[in-house]
């Protein structure tokens, strides 16, 4: 059973469980996306349930005898549970771990303009293949080394050159404006080391992440120094934080 089947179930044993569908549709949509090698089209919503919607929905079926309600009380947990393993599902199966939609990249490829981009450590290069196809100049680099630990990369949507993230700094540093890193592990240093690459050149780094959170190390997140940029300002409106983890774009040098 597939991870939106089981949410389908889930509904199945609720009271008008249908009232929940629409987020389910658009949960369904965006891996409909994922697995013909594109990327959600819109922003993510909230997608677990929030105290207002359990209360409203318990309130409605107040009529239930007592057995019944506390089935549908459990039924509900389990539910919103399963809503909130969305993320996990997406970096599993599909290797997406920042959230990448077209309307956030069309923000960013309309607010940077005709920038030319490195992208490192890039996965299945889905910020690269956004910015390919919106016209702009995007350098997809990684070597895999972690390939044995995780899915991700093994299906790249765009051509991806096999460097790791200092060799491609230094192979084209001279070619681009900015270096691009989303979701750098949290306990790998690697990123603090593109840090210091970065401003031998000085470069400018788009770094996607939750500071002090789910990624980067501490070193990293130390030793940042963040640009106020409306660019950025902008792209953050629109990019998705959907659930407990509250990464943001940064923009570092």
């Amino acid at each position: 059973m597939t991870y939106i089947e089981n949410l389908r179930d889930d509904t199945k044993a609720l009271p008008h469980g249908e009232v929940f569908d629409a987020r389910i549709n658009f949960m369904e949509h965006a891996c409909q996306a994922l697995e013909a090698g594109d990327v959600p089209k819109y922003h993510f919503p909230q997608f677990q349930l929030n105290e207002k919607e359990i209360s409203y929905y318990m309130e409605h079926n107040i009529s239930l005898d007592e057995i019944a309600f506390q089935s549908m009380s459990a039924d509900l947990n389990t539910f919103d549970h399963d809503l909130g393993e969305f993320r996990t599902y997406l970096q599993t199966r599909f290797g997406y771990w920042a959230t990448i939609t077209k309307d956030f990249m069309k923000v960013w490829s309309d607010e940077l303009g005709d920038a030319k981009y490195l992208e490192i450590m890039a996965g299945n290069g889905y910020i690269s293949k956004e910015l390919q196809s919106l016209g702009k100049q995007s350098i997809c680099t990684d070597d895999k080394s972690w390939s044995k630990q995780s899915k991700t990369g093994h299906e790249p949507l765009v051509e991806t050159e096999s460097l790791d993230a200092l060799a491609a700094i230094d192979k084209y540093q001279a070619d681009v404006d900015y270096v691009v890193l989303a979701w750098s592990p949290d306990r790998d240093d690697i990123d603090y080391e593109v840090l210091k690459r970065i401003r031998k050149y000085g470069l400018m780094l788009i770094c996607i992440g939750e500071k002090y959170g789910a990624t980067n190390s501490k070193e990293f997140w130390d030793n940042a120094e963040y640009v106020d940029s409306a660019a950025i300002d902008k792209l953050n409106q629109i990019y998705s934080r959907y659930d407990l983890v509250h990464d943001a774009v940064y923009l570092i040098k």
